[in-house]
């Protein structure tokens, strides 16, 4: 079986193909959410950058990803970030920050990816500031039956394709790893989230 970095590294050329139909859709809920970003940010899995069109303008991003593929398809949106976006190769399960690092720290489809979302949101407490904030845009788990047996079914696909799991409890596991979810927005029936958490 394939790494996780092996699997991003595969579909990097690929990627903005596969998320062009998801970022027409998600752009608008998006730059909502992302207007609650301010401070030092830490952007965790900024793949090809897709998502760096939402942020508000003059933020100081530090992004990282797993993927060195997905890094070097990024630098040309991270660029043209009207602010500073610094690239860094790095694990979110396991970071180099130094403890309360950022005011304020963003995931897009990232906890749905990582191989353990508890240990990688117990390490996102870590380097988050105390009155920090946590904005998370992520593929949770249905709670209807019927579409939670259609995403368990999927994962096994998506897993295979971009190591991604669409049948994570996000909220649950923000949870556990010691945060409080502040605001819960369903933004596509309730398997697309955006998600307001703070440590405590």
């Amino acid at each position: 079986m394939k790494s996780k970095k092996q699997s991003y590294d595969r579909v990097a050329k690929f990627f903005d193909f596969l998320r062009k139909g998801d970022m027409r859709r998600w752009n608008i809920h998006q730059k909502s959410l992302f207007e609650n970003l301010s401070g030092e940010v830490l952007y965790i899995g900024i793949g090809t950058g897709l998502e760096t069109v939402n942020f508000p303008a003059d933020l100081k991003i530090t992004a990282i990803d797993i993927s060195a593929a997905m890094l070097k398809q990024s630098k040309t949106r991270a660029k043209s970030y009207p602010g500073k976006i610094n690239l860094c190769l790095m694990d979110a399960e396991s970071s180099a920050f130094r403890d309360h690092s950022f005011d304020s720290v963003v995931t897009v489809c990232v906890l749905c990816s990582v191989k353990h979302p508890v240990a990688c949101l117990e390490e996102i407490k870590r380097v988050l500031k105390p009155e920090g904030k946590l904005v998370m845009y992520e593929h949770v788990l249905s709670k209807n039956p019927l579409y939670a047996i259609a995403l368990k079914t999927m994962s096994n696909l998506t897993e295979f394709l971009e190591g991604t799991y669409l049948d994570r409890d996000t909220v649950c596991n923000a949870e556990k790893a010691g945060f409080k979810i502040f605001s819960h927005k369903n933004v596509y029936l309730d398997i697309v989230k955006a998600l307001i958490a703070k440590p405590i």
